[in-house]
């Protein structure tokens, strides 16, 4: 056999030996980056418990190597950053994961096949995460004092999430089955599909992002209502979600009438934004 040749796997799966006794942060763990690592080269790659730093394979056995498709097994409920930063290829976790999952995130595929903490895609330009069940606080919104959240991609949360969902984000969606309060909080731009009820204060100082919710909205009275209609974009979004990812979305809802609010008309940006509120089908 050549000196030259370079063994490859289909994909690379990192075991869990033991939960952490504290927070471990793993941004090091990003399927694009493994592509070109040996086995060896990804188990002495840095993790961080505190000001101590460890090596992965010193928290996951690791099989295979110089693959993209990675796979994440254990409980890792205190991992944080998980796909931080990642640019392409595909992550899939078997459980729940800790905080910042898929912050940074500009492409590839980030699946969570459990629940995940607070941070979820912060500041996300690209890409797409799939979380099967909740999310916590915070989801493509931006870090705490930054102008800037999610820049683009998207966020699919099966369960509910929580407050400031799409906190200053510019572009991208954020779909989810119920949300916390001030869900799109200060929004630039972009779209938050709620397929239940959202909390307190939703749309608070949105400029000119889009909230469509198709169960009870707590709008603002800083929102002004201006009509009932059969919005276009809302349709094809829905139907979009129902063919591209399977997401369960009813008939009535797809083709059904939305009351416009504008808002948020405290805002020296006027009523830039909305917020769309299903109203039935007649």
């Amino acid at each position: 056999m050549p000196d030259s040749f370079t063994h490859m796997s289909d994909s690379i799966t990192l075991t869990l030996r033991s939960a952490p006794d504290s927070i471990v942060e793993a941004d090091s763990i990003v399927p694009d980056r493994f592509a070109t690592l040996s086995t060896a080269d990804i188990a002495r790659l840095p993790l961080w418990s505190g000001r101590e730093q460890i090596a992965l394979g010193d928290l996951f056995e690791v099989h295979g190597e110089r693959s993209a498709s990675v796979q994440l097994e254990g409980d890792l409920s205190r991992v944080d950053a998980l796909g931080a930063a990642m640019s392409g290829g595909e992550l899939t976790v078997k459980g729940n994961v800790g905080r910042y999952a898929g912050s940074r995130m500009s492409g590839g595929v980030l699946r969570i096949e459990g629940s995940a903490g607070d941070g979820v895609g912060l500041e996300m330009s690209g890409g797409r995460i799939e979380i099967a069940g909740d999310a916590g606080d915070r989801v493509g919104a931006a870090r705490l004092g930054a102008s800037k959240g999610m820049l683009g991609g998207e966020i699919l949360v099966g369960g509910k999430v929580g407050a400031e969902a799409g906190t200053r984000m510019r572009r991208g969606m954020i779909v989810c089955s119920s949300a916390g309060d001030r869900t799109g909080e200060a929004m630039i731009a972009g779209s938050v599909i709620v397929l239940g009820d959202t909390g307190d204060e939703t749309g608070r100082y949105n400029k000119r992002g889009s909230i469509v919710v198709l169960g009870k909205a707590g709008i603002p009275t800083s929102y002004g209502f201006a009509c009932t209609y059969r919005p276009p974009h809302v349709a094809l979004t829905l139907r979009y979600l129902r063919s591209a990812h399977g997401i369960e979305i009813a008939d009535e809802c797809v083709g059904g009438l939305y009351g416009r609010y504008s808002g948020d008309l405290s805002t020296l940006a006027g009523a830039g934004g909305e917020i769309l509120q299903w109203a039935g089908t007649a």
